[in-house]
C-alpha cells in the first residue's frame, strides 16, 4: 500500500464519519421531536449514542489502514546491472525491539 493510498483511504473514514454525524445531528432532531416532553434528553442521548459509535469505529479503522499500510514508501534506487534507477517500494515490517 502506497502513501497515497494510505492517506486516501484515512480522507474517506473522516469524510464518513462527517457525513454520518450530520445524518446523526439530523436523526437525533427527529427523535426529539417525537418525544412530547423532554426533548433535550431525547437529543442528547442520540446524538452523543451516535457520536460515541461513529468516531469509535473510525479511530480503529484508521489504526487499521496506517498499521495495514506500515512504513512503506516508494523511492529511486539504481540496481546492480541497471542503466538507470528503478522505481521501488520498500515496507518496514518489524520495527526493532529495545
Amino acid at each position: 500500500m502506497t502513501r497515497y493510498t494510505e492517506a486516501l483511504l484515512v480522507g474517506l473514514i473522516r469524510i464518513t464519519a462527517n457525513c454520518l454525524m450530520i445524518g446523526a445531528v439530523f436523526w437525533a432532531m427527529y427523535q426529539a421531536s417525537t418525544v412530547p416532553g423532554n426533548g433535550l434528553f431525547t437529543l442528547c442521548a442520540w446524538f452523543f449514542g451516535i457520536t460515541i459509535v461513529v468516531w469509535t469505529c473510525a479511530v480503529y479503522l484508521t489504526k487499521w489502514v496506517r498499521r495495514k499500510a506500515g512504513a512503506s514508501n516508494q523511492s529511486f534506487i539504481l540496481l546492480p546491472g541497471a542503466d538507470k534507477p528503478c522505481l521501488v517500494e520498500w515496507k518496514v515490517v518489524n520495527a526493532s525491539k529495545k
